[in-house]
């Protein structure tokens, strides 16, 4: 099979390797899912005396998002010690939190133990890894298949979560078990059976044979100074804005626990669908990206994301068909902001070079985790005076921006060979 190098890599190996980047994604879906799934639970233990437990929680998530910062150094050395070994770290690291969270007695427990899964969780080295090793005409096909079956982790958590929270029970720590049991012989797995992509080995020879160090700094600054700088600076403001509204993924569920027409039964329903609905953007991105291309699909999604977060605004507090018409919606912005996500991620790989691909992704994480700390800041502030859905109609209406900056500066990323792609200027 051919990559996008010019050595091929055997068939069996992999497909071994989109099995082993599948559980990966399995876990980390599980376990970027588990923010969303609680913070009721965190506000009745931690936060339960406090006028404006809402604004104090959104607060608290801002503090955690900062360990989203250090997602750049994360995927850097990913660049620097190979991506098997940072792949390898990324899994332990979320089994590690997992465990320390099962801990949590307060509330800044649980702030110090949430930077730390949001470290792990946001950095993404699978997506490099199969954007190296994959036919660059099936790129995005490869990547979607890792996500559509990766995010079985996405539905086992609501799955879990409705028979460990009920209108009873608040085991919210139970959750965190299954990356505790996957976690542990999946890193080993990685450690002991995976190779280093070709190209990334090239790379490195090229490297090492000039013996010359480059510094994370220097590969941030060649990054803006390549060919494609100035398109990967729009790509990271639109990180940014997509960054902003994950604050709706992660309080959509105490927003609708305030409703008196909603159950948490039916709350953890609407959050498994919310998940059929990421299935569908991810298929969607599967099956068109790769013909029609990126930016007609960046179009799309973003448009979806403010009209559904106006319509969830309207129904989440009314009697009339209420469970059904929040699912539409809460749907309708899990498939917007994951779809967007998604398709901006591969653009991004696309146009960075491979010697600083692994720096380029730490930068779109870092440019989305800025976006959802001020995201969870304003909502703070928000909150005080207006109930959490208006702080997702205000952050939603942000999207609106990248429809103008993918028309006038992106261009389209399908037919790029990663291989080819202009060297850094140092």
């Amino acid at each position: 099979m051919e990559n996008n190098s010019s050595e091929p890599v055997s068939r069996n190996y992999f497909r071994y390797l989109v099995f082993v980047l599948i559980l990966v994604q399995i876990v980390d879906s599980y376990s970027t899912s588990f923010p969303t799934l609680v913070p009721n639970s965190i506000i009745n233990e931690f936060l339960s005396g406090f006028t404006n437990p809402e604004s104090i929680f959104a607060f608290v998530i801002a503090l955690a998002s900062v360990g989203m910062y250090f997602c750049a150094f994360n995927t850097y050395l990913s660049d620097r010690i190979g991506r098997k070994i940072m792949l390898a770290v990324t899994v332990f690291g979320m089994v590690l939190v997992a465990i320390l969270i099962n801990f949590s007695t307060s509330i800044l427990d649980f702030t110090i133990y949430l930077f730390f899964l949001w470290f792990f969780t946001r950095s993404d080295v699978w997506m490099i890894y199969i954007g190296e090793e994959a036919p660059k005409e099936k790129r995005a096909f490869w990547t979607n298949i890792i996500l559509i079956f990766g995010l079985a982790g996405a539905i086992l958590a609501p799955i879990v979560r409705s028979q460990l929270i009920t209108e009873t029970t608040q085991n919210w720590r139970g959750i965190t078990w299954i990356v505790i049991i996957v976690g542990i012989p999946l890193g080993l797995l990685i450690l002991f059976t995976l190779k280093e992509p070709v190209i990334y080995i090239d790379m490195k020879k090229e490297l090492d044979s000039k013996e010359r160090i480059i510094s994370l700094r220097e590969n941030i600054s060649g990054i803006f100074k390549s060919s494609n700088g100035t398109q990967i600076k729009v790509c990271l403001i639109i990180s940014f804005i997509f960054g902003m509204n994950s604050i709706f993924r992660n309080l959509v569920v105490r927003s609708v626990s305030l409703s008196p027409y909603l159950t948490q039964d039916q709350i953890s329903l609407m959050m498994l669908i919310g998940v059929v609905a990421v299935y569908m953007a991810v298929i969607l991105i599967g099956t068109l990206a790769d013909k029609f291309g990126r930016l007609p699909l960046l179009y799309f999604f973003s448009v979806l994301i403010p009209i559904a977060r106006v319509m969830f605004a309207l129904v989440a507090f009314q009697p009339f068909l209420t469970f059904p018409l929040t699912v539409i919606f809460t749907s309708m912005s899990e498939f917007g902001y994951w779809g967007g996500w998604i398709t901006l991620s591969i653009v991004i790989l696309e146009l960075v070079p491979t010697e600083a691909r692994g720096s380029g992704s730490g930068l779109k994480s870092f440019f989305g985790a800025f976006g959802i700390t001020v995201g969870f800041l304003s909502t703070s502030v928000f909150t005080l005076f207006f109930n959490l859905s208006i702080s997702f109609v205000i952050l939603g209406l942000f999207t609106i921006i990248t429809l103008p900056l993918v028309y006038k500066y992106l261009n389209e990323t399908k037919k790029i060979d990663m291989s080819e792609i202009s060297k850094l200027k140092r």
